[in-house]
C-alpha cells in the first residue's frame, strides 16, 4: 500500500513539474504591441475586429480561425454579428497574455 501511495505522489509531482515547465509566460503590453501591432489590448486580452462583405465570408473566416486554434490547442472568444467578427485572445492559465496569444493572432492575420 505504501508503495502505491509513493508512486501516486511521484506521478502527481511529475505532472506538476511538466505543467510548470510548459506554462506560458506573461508578456508586457509594450512587447505585445511590438509583436502584433494591428491588435489592441482590451481588458487584458488581445482584440481585433474583422469586417467582411457578407455573413458567409464571416462564417468561413470563423471556421478557418477554428482550424488554426485547434492546431495550437488555444481557443479564442469569437463574437459574430452578420458580417462582423470580433476576436478576443488570452491565456486563462496565467490570467493574461502569452506567446500563445501572439502566435494565434499572427496565424489569424495570415488567414
Amino acid at each position: 500500500m505504501l508503495i502505491i501511495i509513493y508512486f501516486f505522489d511521484l506521478l502527481i509531482f511529475s505532472v506538476y513539474l511538466d505543467f510548470m515547465a510548459t506554462k506560458p509566460k506573461s508578456l508586457t503590453k509594450t512587447k505585445i504591441k511590438q509583436m502584433v501591432p494591428t491588435w489592441a489590448v482590451k481588458k487584458n486580452k488581445l482584440y481585433k475586429k474583422f469586417i467582411f462583405s457578407n455573413f458567409s465570408d464571416a462564417l468561413g473566416f470563423i471556421v478557418q480561425v477554428g482550424i488554426e486554434s485547434e492546431k495550437l490547442d488555444h481557443h479564442p472568444d469569437i463574437l459574430n454579428t452578420y458580417n462582423k467578427v470580433e476576436i478576443y485572445l488570452s491565456t486563462h492559465s496565467i490570467n493574461g497574455l502569452s506567446n500563445l496569444d501572439i502566435e494565434l493572432a499572427n496565424n489569424i492575420d495570415d488567414i
